[in-house]
C-alpha cells in the first residue's frame, strides 16, 4: 500500500542533510524524529552516510507504527482479546524486520501484508533495530516535555496503551481514520516520552529463534570478495579508473570513502606509497569543495596514516595510474585535486566521493557480471576491504616461511581501534583451518601414533 508517511530532507545549519516526517492524511509533523536526526548532526558528530540510513531506518520504524494503528482500529481496537499496548508492538519489531509477513505472530503477518514488506536479509535488521534503540534511549534523557505534546494531541496520550483504547473506542464520532491518525500519534508520543512516569521501553533484540550456529566464518564467506576471482574482475574492468580504484581497495583494504577521498598529494609515487591523512590535519587542502560537499566528507577514525600494499595490486594500481590520468582524467578537466572522478555523461570529471553508492558500485557490479558472477550474488566495493583483511590474516607469506600475521598486525593495516573490530573482517577462513587439520591427521597416520603418545607430546 502507499506509505502514510511522507519524509521531507533538508540542510541542517550544522551543513547536513537531515529530514522530518509528516501523516500524509493529516499534514501533521511527526513529533521526535527530527529532534533525533539533529542531535546526531550537532553532538555525535554523525557523517552524512551515517544520518542517510538513519533516516531511511526511521522511516520504516514510523510505517510499522502507523500500520499498527491502522490495523488495530480496523479490527475494532483489539488485539488477541487485550488492548494493544505500545510496549508490545516495540516487541514485535524485530519479527516484523526480519520474517515480514511470515512472522509467526498474526499481527506482524498482517502489518507486513498491510504494508507489502517481506522482510530484510538478516545482516541488516542489526542496524535498524540499533537505529530504533538509539531513538528510543534518545528520548528516554532527552523527552519532549508532557506539555509540548499535549497540545498537539486530543486524547490523553499518557494514559495507559489498554485505557487510550478503551478511550478511542468510546469515541464513536471518530471516522476510522481519524482514530488512526490519533492511535498513530499516541504511539509516536509514548515513544517519545514514556508517559509521565517515565515506564522505560525495551531494548529491542532479534528473538532467540534467529541465533545461528556458532560459525565464526559466517561473515567471511558473506562478504569477502572470492580470491579466487578477484585477479579476473580487476581484468574485466571497463575503463583504467576502475582498475586503478579496484586494485587499490583489494590492496590496500582502505574504505570506499577513503579511496573516494584520496588526493594527489596522498600519493608517493616515486616510492610507490599511499597514506590516509585525517581531515583536521589538512583541513586548508579542501578549500576546492563547497560547503556542501565538506559535509559529505566521510572520516571514521582510522589509526594509522600509513597503508600497507600488498602486491601484486600496487604494481597493477601504479603500473595504471599515468594511463588514467593522461587518457581519462585530464581530459575531463576536473577542478579538484581528487584523483578519483565520476565519468558519467551527465556529470564528468566531478568529485565521486559525495556521490551515491550506487554510483560508487555500478561499474564494480557491471565487471563482476562479466566474470559470470550471478545477479544475485554481487559484491560491493566493501567487499574487497574483506577480501584483503581474510588474506592478510591467513595468506600472506610471512617471514616465518608460513602463511597469515597476528591479529594485532591486520589490525594496524586496516586502520581499527580494536582487535574486536577487525574480528569481523578477518576472522581464520574455515578452509585454511581445516587444513591444517587435516595435515596434522595425515602426520599421525603416517608416523603410526597412538592417542597415549600425542598426549605426551603435547604436554611436553
Amino acid at each position: 500500500m502507499e506509505s502514510r508517511i511522507r519524509t521531507h530532507r533538508f540542510r541542517h545549519h550544522t551543513g547536513y542533510k537531515i529530514a522530518t516526517y509528516f501523516d500524509a492524511e493529516t499534514g501533521a509533523e511527526f513529533l521526535g524524529p527530527r529532534e533525533f536526526l539533529e542531535y546526531l548532526s550537532e553532538s555525535e558528530g554523525a557523517g552524512q552516510a551515517t544520518l542517510k540510513a538513519v533516516i531511511n531506518d526511521l522511516q520504516l520504524f514510523l510505517r510499522y507504527l502507523c500500520a499498527c494503528s491502522d490495523l488495530q482500529v480496523q479490527s475494532g481496537l483489539r488485539l488477541s482479546g487485550s488492548g494493544l499496548f505500545l510496549n508490545r508492538v516495540l516487541f514485535m519489531y524485530p519479527s516484523f524486520l526480519a520474517e515480514g509477513h511470515r512472522s509467526p505472530s498474526p499481527f506482524v503477518s498482517a502489518v507486513a501484508h498491510h504494508l507489502g514488506f517481506e522482510g530484510l536479509a538478516r545482516s541488516s535488521t542489526g542496524r535498524y533495530l540499533s537505529t530504533v534503540n538509539s531513538f528510543l534511549k534518545f528520548n528516554d534523557k532527552e523527552w519532549i516535555s508532557q506539555q509540548a505534546v499535549n497540545e498537539r494531541f486530543e486524547v490523553d496520550t499518557f494514559v495507559s496503551e489498554e485505557h487510550l483504547i478503551e478511550q478511542l473506542g468510546k469515541m464513536r464520532s471518530l471516522k476510522k481514520s481519524e482514530k488512526a491518525a490519533l492511535l498513530r500519534k499516541s504511539m509516536l508520543a509514548g515513544c517519545i516520552s514514556g508517559g509521565p512516569k517515565k515506564v522505560t521501553r525495551p531494548h529491542l533484540s532479534m528473538p532467540k529463534r534467529f541465533g545461528r550456529p556458532q560459525d565464526p566464518d559466517y561473515r567471511f564467506y558473506e562478504k569477502c570478495f572470492p580470491i579466487d576471482k578477484i585477479l579476473d574482475l580487476i581484468k574485466n574492468a571497463s575503463s583504467y579508473r576502475d582498475i586503478c580504484l579496484f586494485s587499490l581497495m583489494a590492496g590496500t583494504g582502505i574504505r570506499t570513502s577513503e579511496a573516494m577521498q584520496l588526493r594527489f598529494e596522498d600519493l608517493l609515487i616515486e616510492d610507490e606509497l599511499v597514506q590516509i591523512l585525517p581531515y583536521a590535519d589538512r583541513i586548508q587542502v579542501y578549500d576546492d569543495l563547497t560547503d556542501r560537499q565538506i559535509t559529505e566528507l566521510s572520516f571514521k577514525g582510522r589509526t594509522t596514516k600509513d597503508v600497507l600494499f600488498l602486491s601484486p595490486f600496487k604494481e597493477i594500481f601504479f603500473e595504471n595510474l599515468l594511463n588514467y590520468i593522461s587518457e581519462e582524467r585530464d581530459r575531463l578537466n576536473p577542478s579538484h585535486e581528487f584523483i578519483f572522478v565520476t565519468m558519467a555523461n551527465n556529470a564528468q570529471g566531478l568529485t565521486w566521493f559525495d556521490k551515491d553508492s550506487t554510483s560508487h558500485n555500478r561499474t564494480f557490479k557491471e565487471a563482476q557480471r562479466r566474470i559470470g558472477i550471478e545477479d544475485r550474488d554481487l559484491y560491493s566495493l566493501h567487499s574487497l576491504r574483506h577480501f584483503y583483511g581474510t588474506w592478510l590474516r591467513n595468506y600472506q607469506p610471512n617471514d616465518e616461511g608460513g602463511f597469515g600475521f597476528p591479529l594485532s598486525v591486520v589490525k594496524k593495516h586496516m586502520g581499527h581501534k580494536f582487535e574486536s573490530t577487525t574480528d569481523g573482517y578477518s576472522l581464520p577462513d574455515h578452509k585454511a583451518t581445516v587444513r591444517k587439520i587435516q595435515r596434522a591427521q595425515e602426520l599421525i597416520r603416517r608416523e603410526g601414533w597412538d592417542l597415549t603418545r600425542i598426549k605426551k607430546i603435547a604436554d611436553g
